[in-house]
């Protein structure tokens, strides 16, 4: 089982969203997607919005609470993939020799970061909602899931 967790500050929107829209794209393939937040409030739900965009299109995440990063969560991943820049450097400087597992969920979209929707209209939800979409198809399209389950060698912020 390849392994991806999905890192932005409160757990409650980009995310989550981005959990489960890669966790639709790898149905059946041996992913497995988890998502935290550096700063999360533990417990907290999905952000209305965000759950509101997730049923329109289909996605859902049942009982979703917010979970707060941890360094087993960031050893057992293959993958690590965060919504800014900033979240990376606060991520390296949590396990500085897993470096090479983390990236920008935008990185094969123009390395674009994923700004944070929260307190902002629903447009801001619908945006990121978009990049997310565009972002997690691009990682898909690298991933040979379902066959090995390994992605293959991804330099580190290259």
């Amino acid at each position: 089982m390849y392994q991806v967790l999905i890192v932005c500050v409160g757990n409650i929107c980009r995310s989550p969203m981005a959990e489960a829209v890669l966790h639709a794209h790898g149905r059946g393939s041996g992913l497995r997607v988890r998502s935290a937040g550096l700063a999360a409030r533990v417990g907290d739900g999905l952000h209305p919005i965000a759950a509101e965009l997730l049923a329109e299109n289909g996605l859902g995440l049942d009982r979703h609470v917010a979970r707060q990063i941890d360094l087993r969560m960031l050893v057992e991943a293959d993958l690590i993939l965060a919504m800014e820049q900033r979240q990376l450097r606060a991520l390296e400087a949590i396990a500085p020799p897993l470096r090479n597992r983390m990236h920008l969920l935008g990185r094969w979209n123009g390395r674009r970061e994923i700004r944070d929707p929260c307190g902002k209209p629903r447009d801001a939800f619908v945006h990121a909602f978009d990049l997310i979409g565009e972002s997690a198809r691009a990682w898909c399209e690298r991933m040979p899931i379902g066959s090995d389950s390994r992605l293959f060698a991804v330099p580190a912020h290259s």
